[in-house]
């Protein structure tokens, strides 16, 4: 490798808010990387590797990544320059705390803001890197907030687990011996392991097997999306119709919209109308978009404001089009 420079020290310099993290010195920094040198299936991603200083190598998930719109402060930002695994939003009363992959996008888990003091999402991040970085179907089952189980199973092997870490704390068995375990409780797993939205979408992967294995397709086939508990995901798709739908997977309210169009829904405004403020007592005050997604423009009286998709006012100067729009 050419231009490369090589030094003692290696450190980072992080201010609260700064525009980019500042590499003075490097270890072993190739500044000359080309995607030639990558390979297949890969992608040169400058400041990838040391600590955000040097350019390398990852695999291509489809996403672009740029340095410049990394995490910033007021986010919760790890020293790679990655968002962290909890991300909070709003004051200890209505605020809550959301699991984010590592370019800040919500993934499965939450909690409210005052009571998510030991929140990891350490198993929400791990399935999520699973099926987004190496396409597979992960059976490990997440907490409401993004934590692990005490059982987890995959690959019909089954141990018990540290929630905050995924450490396992006992030697794995075989699927069928999980009830020796001594974190099994008939009680919260039942019979299986796999929950019915799970045994449902497996079910669902047999038949598009034997179907594509005979060249046929049933277009009438529902989609079906679990959440990484094992629930039913926020939407699930029928008939060409997406719908909003609880963990149990019944449908929430009128929520809903064509599949042609469904791109970007995800029923955060329609769950947390009719799930998850309820069950605190509380009710949503922000309308829903037709599709369950929270409304960007807002109204109070004659006051208008903007929320973002998880429902939380946003600040003037972050305003999308569609809310500047609303005041001219």
């Amino acid at each position: 490798m050419k231009n490369s420079c090589i030094s003692l020290f290696l450190y980072l310099t992080i201010q609260t808010y700064v525009l980019a993290n500042r590499c003075e010195i490097a270890d072993i920094c190739v500044t000359d990387l080309s995607q030639a040198d990558c390979g297949a299936g890969f992608v040169v991603v400058p400041n990838a590797t040391i600590f955000g200083c040097c350019p390398g190598c990852r695999l291509d998930d489809g996403t672009e990544t740029d340095p410049a719109e990394g995490c910033r402060p007021p986010a919760n930002c790890l020293p790679d320059g990655r968002y962290a695994p909890v991300q909070c939003k709003g004051d200890l009363f209505t605020g809550r705390c959301f699991c984010s992959d590592g370019n800040g996008n919500r993934i499965f888990g939450q909690m409210w803001r005052s009571e998510a003091n030991e929140m990891t999402c350490a198993c929400s991040r791990k399935r999520h890197e699973l099926q987004t970085q190496y396409g597979k179907l992960s059976t490990l089952h997440c907490t409401s907030n993004g934590d692990y189980e005490q059982l987890q199973c995959d690959e019909e092997m089954c141990w018990c687990a540290q929630t905050k870490t995924g450490q396992p704390t006992t030697p794995p068995v075989h699927q069928v011996d999980m009830r020796r375990l001594p974190c099994f409780s008939a009680a919260s797993v039942g019979e299986q392991y796999l929950r019915r939205c799970e045994s449902i979408v497996h079910a669902l992967a047999t038949i598009h097997r034997e179907q594509s294995a005979h060249g046929t397709h049933f277009l009438g086939n529902p989609i079906t999306f679990c959440d990484f508990d094992g629930s039913y995901g926020p939407y699930q798709i029928q008939n060409g119709i997406a719908y909003c739908t609880g963990r149990d997977g019944k449908i929430l309210g009128s929520w809903q919209v064509v599949v042609s169009e469904m791109q970007g829904i995800n029923c955060n405004c329609a769950r947390d109308t009719i799930l998850h403020f309820p069950e605190r007592g509380m009710t949503v005050s922000e309308v829903c978009e037709p599709n369950g997604n929270y409304r960007p423009n807002q109204r109070a009286g004659n006051v208008t404001y903007c929320v973002d998709s998880d429902g939380y006012q946003l600040e003037k100067e972050d305003w999308p089009a569609v809310c500047l729009a609303d005041i001219r």
